[in-house]
């Protein structure tokens, strides 16, 4: 059953099925509400509709201004997790990141989640390790820490890959 009983929101680009930890402390920069996600991007999960801002199922890493969290590329050291809500919200929904200037992450080796924001240039297959794309997603290619390993891989029929957490 896929909604809002379900915890899978077709309309939403990460779920948690596990939580370890939901980290509310860092803060958003202005890059991180305004990011452009469609111009030089190479996932077809994305397109000109796509809001700009950090995406629920990118991401972070520590920012250069301390207390801030900032879109992940390959060559980071320091992920520290998996946004769980778009930064800017959708129209007709909360946009409490807008608001309060704070940005939801997922972290801890317990996790568990869903995402359908990922990079489309690979091959998918459970058992992938993840790691950062130079776009903030997450990819099976390079990147200097792993992000988790995947439990289900996405398909045609169902664009949402299960992902557990080991950062």
């Amino acid at each position: 059953m896929i909604g809002e009983g379900s915890g899978i929101v077709p309309d939403r680009g990460m779920n948690y099925l596990a939580r370890g930890t939901l980290n509310t402390l860092m803060n958003l920069t202005d890059a991180d509400l305004t990011q452009d996600n469609y111009t030089g991007m190479t996932s077809t999960r994305v397109s000109a509709d796509t809001p700009k801002g950090l995406l629920a199922g990118s991401v972070v890493s520590v920012g250069p201004t301390s207390g801030t969290v900032v879109k992940a590329v390959a060559a980071d050291y320091d992920v520290v997790g998996i946004v769980v809500n778009n930064a800017v919200g959708y129209p007709y929904e909360s946009i409490s990141g807008v608001g309060s200037g704070k940005c939801v992450y997922l972290h801890g080796a317990s996790s568990v989640f869903t995402t359908d924001l990922y990079e489309t240039n690979v091959t998918w297959a459970a058992g992938n390790l993840v790691y950062t794309s130079n776009n903030g997603f997450l990819t099976n290619t390079g990147g200097n820490v792993i992000i988790g390993v995947v439990l289900i891989a996405p398909s045609t029929t169902d664009p949402f890959m299960a992902v557990q957490m080991r950062i």
